[in-house]
Parts: structure tokens; sequence; C-alpha cells
């Protein structure tokens, strides 16, 4: 399976989640939701090419600590509607260090504690994805691939996709990522902060099914109403 790889300069892991095949014979819309890594290096072209898109709705799930170094490129600009939904905070931005102490034993672990903790903010992100606004948005993290991640995978389970074709496409980051992770310092981190295996995200799948029932469960323990998940449907499905 090829990912929907866009070509936006001054940014990298960039994609199309549309383009995906359901269940049921449907197909997720293309250039509704795009995934990214950070903004922050994103050119004046790269600015104009996400607006020849349409997007207007750029969506930063970074703490506060990264957005305060490394600010979105789109942040001042007029034309895009900037919004900051921190993830991970207390990780990314825990008194201004990260050590390995700092983070869980696994991947896994992260993601499943981020599900736990961070409902509020995962009903805020699908609050705004519904809102008649937007039509179409960009959300990214520092690599788009964790957090990131993990979005994707509620917005293409939600479209009722298959759990392979989930797997694979949150896989395709590793890739996409070697040469950029190649060059980073860990700086004794734990190695799989650099990973994106298939087994981290049938484990995520496996606990919605085994904790809620299912994606729509999650969503709506957490608070997302059913015409909230209706509307963000809308916007997924062909």
């Amino acid at each position: 399976m090829r990912c929907n790889l866009l070509d936006i300069e001054g940014c990298f892991n960039v994609r199309d989640i549309g383009g995906y095949l359901t269940g049921t014979g449907k197909t997720v819309k293309h250039l509704r939701f795009i995934r990214s890594g950070s903004l922050f290096d994103l050119t004046e072209r790269g600015k104009a090419q996400l607006l020849d898109l349409g997007i207007r709705c750029v969506v930063d799930l970074r703490s506060h600590r990264e957005v305060s170094i490394h600010p979105d490129a789109v942040m001042e600009d007029t034309r895009f509607s900037w919004h900051h939904i921190p993830m991970l905070d207390h990780i990314f931005s825990s008194a201004g260090q990260r050590t390995p102490n700092t983070f869980p034993s696994s991947l896994e672990e992260m993601y499943l504690s981020l599900l736990e903790e961070s409902g509020d903010d995962f009903r805020q992100l699908f609050e705004l994805f519904a809102s008649s606004a937007y039509q179409r948005f960009i959300f990214h993290c520092t690599a788009g691939k964790d957090r990131t991640g993990i979005v994707a995978a509620l917005l293409l389970c939600l479209a009722g996709v298959e759990e392979q074709t989930i797997v694979e496409d949150y896989t395709h980051s590793e890739e996409l990522l070697r040469d950029i992770f190649s060059k980073v310092d860990l700086g004794g981190l734990p190695r799989y902060v650099l990973a994106s295996h298939a087994q981290t995200m049938q484990t995520l799948l496996g606990n919605f099914k085994a904790q809620y029932g299912g994606v729509q469960g999650y969503l709506c323990q957490i608070g997302v109403t059913p015409a909230t998940q209706a509307e963000v449907l809308r916007k997924l499905l062909d």
C-alpha cells in the first residue's frame, strides 16, 4: 500500500489520509484531513501550496515548550486559522527537560496513557473538526508520527477503514522519517521514540475494541457527541 505523500516545501511527512477504502466500499475524501510534521520551516511557497489545497485550519498538537522553541510559520499569518491543542505536554514541557525517566516504558504505554489522560483534548479536537467554519484541515506534531498518528488512526477508524490499512498507514512514518532520524542525537532517550512499528498501532486499535467497544465508544466516553461524530464522518466520506 502506498501512502498519499504530499510535497509541501519546508515540511516533511506530509500525507493526505484520503483515498483509503472503508469496509463498506466507500472512499475517504481526498484533501479533507492532512497529517504532517512540524510547520516551523514551512516556506512562503509551502504556505501557498497549502492555500491552493484549500487548507485554512492548522491544528498544532505539540506541547507548549515545543511551540515556544519552534513556532509554526503560520501562527501570525492571517490567511490561516491556527489552533493549539497540546498533547503529551507533561512529557515534552516537563521542567523544560526531557530525560529517559520522563518517558513511559514503551511507545504502546505512551499511546494508551495519552488516550486515557487527554480525553478533553481529543474532544476539543473533534469538535473543531466538526465545525462548519472549516472543511479542510492540516494537523501535526513535531515528527508527525505519534500524536499525529493517533489522530489519523481515530479518523480512519471512525470512517470504517480496515485495521490493516490503518496499521500500514501508521508504519509509513518510520520510512519517511529515516533520513531525519538518522541525524537525531537521542541523548539517552528511549530508542522507541524513532519507531512506528505495526505492533504499536495494533495494540492501540485492540485497546479501542477491548476497552470501549470501538472508536465510537471511546469518542462517546470522552464527550464527543453522536452529532459531532456524524459531522466529522460527513467530511471524511465520499
